[in-house]
């Protein structure tokens, strides 16, 4: 059985890993839409809403949904992958 529970928990702690990479994919793309939003607040120019307009909507457009549904199945895949430990430790004698 240790065996079993070995792999259980290493298929774990790489559903973990992949929920943790999605959440720092999409922390480092937030920060850098930041800093150029940031660049654009310092910007002083007489046309300075016109293209602060135009760089808002490009950068709109460069945000994907599918970010969005990749940060939430690598949230869901890691909250079945602990439920599923937690069940098979419990079937195996475990407090769970």
């Amino acid at each position: 059985m240790s065996t079993q529970i070995d792999i259980d928990t290493a298929w774990i702690l790489k559903q973990l890993k992949m929920g943790e990479q999605a959440v720092a994919n999409f922390k480092a793309e937030a920060t850098s839409i930041q800093h150029t939003m940031d660049k654009l607040n310092k910007q002083v120019t007489p046309d300075f809403m016109t293209r602060y307009i135009e760089v808002k909507e490009g950068l709109v457009t460069e945000i994907k949904a599918d970010q969005f549904t990749k940060l939430k199945q690598a949230f869901v895949d890691s909250q079945l992958a602990v439920s599923a430990f937690i069940e098979t430790d419990a079937k195996l004698g475990g407090k769970g």
